[in-house]
């Protein structure tokens, strides 16, 4: 059952807020550690892509002083962690922005206990919740109850990056180079860029998104085999969209949905949230998180501007004209359009999710790897799940 699921079920079946939030809370912890092997590794990696995967392999295997470079499609590093630092007077998650367990997994990414005194969080259970069937509001307060997670509360997953994983992998990072094939045919695997530029290494850890390994961007040889392919394929990751507004005065509950309130609350298909929450800040903001078939009108209007005046409309709709009157300014992160991303995150499996992800990240020939949100089966869809599978994927090459 995947973790979405089973908020969902919880909450139908009334669960409590104290067993509901230490789920959330213990998501990953017993699983989730910096491995430590011995190793006799000689050789060179290459890992392609420098989102929280990528970057967690450059982490440890600079940890090993193995010889590694990252190559990143891209003018920056993070992926789906990205930040929007001078929007207003608190940084802005573009990306990822839930910690999805106990912050004591930071200190755990990065094996250092003592980093989580230096970072503030907040306890993130909204107050007041209601739903919008398209005519009119229905409370649904008592989710205060039931509901909470952790947020940072001055900093971003960008920052956490930035500050702790990054500085030792900058001068590795190559950008602006979309690979587009990989030669793994002989004792060195080969990859070729868009520009017509050729690295060579001995392994390769490949972290791109599950969208960009559906769209056959990257050209295998010899090809990929059918149950590799299969099983790349069998993983949902649709459209995704985040839209941050910010507003003169307050005049939105903390959460609201539109539709069923229980089925978008666990679900995450289309939730406006005080993005200030607890944030320090007398700024008024308010976030929308949409993915899959919630996303897909959206993203369908093509432009940021259409996307924002959609938006704007629903609003004005639903508060009587108070969006409009009080509008000051707005972010729009239109995930689907990245070249290198085209999506949110893996959401659902066709077949099982372990088999799914065991016969992914078996390799190619032990030369080629997989990691990614997508293939963590502990903490799937996740920050912290990325870096576990960038970690296993290491561990799998040096041991």
């Amino acid at each position: 059952m995947t973790r979405a699921a089973f908020i969902r079920n919880s909450l139908a079946m009334g669960i409590g807020f104290p067993f509901l939030t230490n789920f959330i809370s213990a998501c990953g912890r017993d699983e989730f550690q910096v491995p430590e092997f011995q190793t006799d590794f000689s050789g060179k990696v290459i890992v392609i892509g420098a989102g929280a995967a990528g970057l967690a392999a450059g982490y440890l295997l600079q940890r090993y002083n193995v010889d590694f470079q990252i190559i990143e499609a891209s003018s920056v590093f993070g992926g789906r962690v990205k930040r929007a630092d001078n929007f207003v007077d608190f940084p802005i998650d573009l990306g990822a922005e839930w910690i999805h367990a106990s912050p004591a997994i930071l200190a755990e990414i990065i094996d250092d206990p003592g980093i989580n005194a230096n970072i503030d969080f907040i306890t993130y259970n909204p107050q007041t919740f209601k739903a919008w069937n398209g005519e009119k509001w229905t409370n649904h307060n008592y989710a205060s109850n039931f509901y909470s997670e952790y947020k940072f509360k001055n900093t971003t997953w960008y920052g956490f990056f930035e500050k702790y994983i990054a500085p030792e992998l900058l001068d590795k990072i190559v950008y602006n180079q979309p690979v587009v094939k990989i030669d793994y045919s002989g004792n060195q695997v080969i990859l070729q860029t868009e520009d017509n530029n050729f690295y060579e290494a001995d392994k390769v850890i490949i972290t791109a998104p599950v969208k960009v390994l559906q769209s056959n961007i990257i050209t295998f040889l010899p090809e990929l085999p059918t149950t590799m392919s299969s099983a790349i394929n069998s993983i949902s990751m649709d459209d995704g969209l985040k839209v941050f507004i910010e507003f003169e005065e307050k005049f939105y509950p903390d959460l609201f949905v539109v539709g069923r309130f229980l089925q978008s609350l666990s679900g995450d298909d289309k939730i406006f949230y005080d993005a200030a929450f607890r944030k320090d800040s007398t700024r008024n903001v308010l976030g929308l998180f949409t993915i899959n078939s919630q996303a897909a009108p959206y993203i369908a209007l093509g432009s940021d501007q259409a996307i924002f005046e959609k938006i704007m409309e629903e609003l004005d709709e639903m508060f009587e004209g108070k969006a409009s009157q009080h509008y000051i300014q707005h972010v729009v992160q239109n995930w689907s359009k990245e070249p290198y991303i085209k999506g949110s995150y893996s959401y659902n499996f066709e077949n099982n999710q372990e088999d799914t992800v065991n016969t992914i990240t078996a390799g190619l020939e032990d030369k080629v790897f997989f990691a990614g949100e997508g293939l963590s089966i502990d903490n799937q869809a996740t920050v912290q799940g990325a870096c576990e599978s960038g970690y296993t994927a290491v561990e799998k090459i040096l041991t």
